[in-house]
């Protein structure tokens, strides 16, 4: 049985937010480079590389090589039931009124979730991408149309790109603050960039909260149909 010293430095080595957003998104994505991480968790690769380091050395992460890459992983399957087990345990733990009472306004309405877009608005957008025939249901989950590909590649991103990486392009993630899905995956955080890069979006490092521009306004009332003059439900 381990000593109370070895499992408090698995748990010293888990317990800050960007590792936990590194952790998770290993977790639900496979496998990451670096600077993927740094996106995911809003550092900079330089303390990413910190971060990763520290996982490592406490078993909790590992490290491949592929070509000139070098990509991350959960180690294995006994850390995928901590982290799912450490998930389960939060929002068990938790009560979406007290969630939604404690939260500022800004972070209900636009926040990161890993490196794509989450919240009140997260939700929307991808409301109206599968209400505009952008996406739609498939067998393994939610994947682009034909249209949905030409309006990505209005918007910069290369949707062959993703669907060629380890990791997975398009999913559905349960957003905890809206008790609803919104769009994860390696193409709903290029989406997030894409807004970021039109300055649709800004986010302020190491800050949750998405800064909604009145530029963004206007584009995503003109490309999605979203009419953020109306009241929120």
């Amino acid at each position: 049985m381990p000593s109370s010293n070895q499992i408090a430095a698995v748990a010293a080595a888990m317990g800050d937010a960007a590792r936990i957003n590194i952790l998770m998104s290993l977790r639900y994505e496979g496998v990451l480079s670096a600077t993927e991480l740094a996106s995911v968790a809003n550092v900079a690769p330089s303390t990413a590389s910190e971060h990763l380091a520290k996982l490592m050395s406490s078993g909790l992460v590992g490290q491949q090589k592929v070509g000139r890459r070098r990509l991350y992983s959960l180690a294995d399957a006994d850390v995928c039931d901590l982290v799912d087990g450490l998930a389960a345990l939060a929002e068990k733990r938790s009560v979406a009124s007290n969630i939604r009472t404690s939260l500022p306004q800004a972070v209900l309405h636009s926040r990161l979730c890993l490196d794509h877009l989450g919240g009140e608005l997260g939700c929307l957008v991808t409301n109206a991408l599968f209400d505009g025939c952008l996406v739609r249901h498939g067998a393994d989950g939610p994947e682009i149309t034909s249209d949905g590909g030409v309006w990505l590649t209005s918007l910069g991103i290369d949707q062959r790109s993703h669907a060629e990486s380890l990791r997975c392009p398009l999913r559905l993630c349960h957003d905890w603050t809206q008790d609803a899905y919104h769009l994860g995956g390696g193409i709903a955080g290029a989406l997030l960039a894409a807004f970021r890069r039109r300055d649709w979006l800004r986010v302020n490092r190491g800050q949750v909260a998405v800064i909604l521009t009145p530029k963004g306004v206007s584009a995503l009332r003109a490309e999605l149909g979203i009419d953020l003059r109306r009241p929120s439900k």
